[in-house]
């Protein structure tokens, strides 16, 4: 009688198993910064081959995207003073996030006391030559510990000091030709 209802529970758990959703694995964190978002979106970019094949690099492993409102914000912005049209910049950002293979993770919405505690850590000794959105976006990702990809050499030449997952995705520059590399090599350690 025991193993019969031994059998049945092990038979049950098996079935409610098999039944079960399994919840999909999360990716590694990936900020996307506004110029990386620019690039891919613009085919006439000198960089948007690079960001592409980074981008399709990324597609299996389902990362978490993290694109703070900030970097939405300076993306509208852009596209709206080149098409002229804000439904022209709407389209163009539905369709980026339609294309997202992975989570989407906009950040956190900082408090002032927040934002304030960041400039004390941050821009004390990290970051602190950085324009207002440029500190926000790379607070962010350090903050969260994303991988950071950018295009803007600036930015990343202030991050990096204090920063290593700080990745420069340009084909125009020779000074940083190993950061793909370098970023696709961590990736992969990520994910074992």
């Amino acid at each position: 009688m025991k193993d019969l209802k031994r059998k049945r529970t092990v038979a049950s758990a098996k079935l409610t198993a098999s039944l079960t959703v399994q919840a999909a694995k999360i990716g590694p964190t990936v900020l996307l910064e506004s110029s990386f978002v620019l690039a891919l979106l613009d085919p006439r970019d000198p960089n948007h081959k690079a960001v592409k094949s980074i981008f399709g690099f990324l597609e299996p492993h389902n990362c978490r995207f993290h694109i703070p409102v900030y970097v939405f914000s300076e993306v509208f912005s852009k596209i709206l003073q080149k098409e002229k049209k804000v439904s022209c910049a709407l389209k163009a950002l539905d369709k980026f996030r339609s294309e997202l293979h992975g989570v989407l993770f906009t950040g956190i919405n900082p408090t002032l006391e927040e934002i304030l505690s960041r400039y004390r850590v941050l821009a004390r000794k990290k970051i602190r030559f950085l324009q207002s959105n440029d500190f926000y976006i790379a607070a962010e990702g350090i903050l969260s510990n994303s991988y950071i990809l950018t295009c803007d050499l600036g930015m990343y030449e202030k991050v990096k000091r204090n920063y290593p997952d700080i990745y420069y995705v340009a084909t125009h520059s020779k000074k940083y030709k190993d950061d793909i590399p370098r970023f696709t090599k961590r990736i992969l350690e990520s994910i074992k």
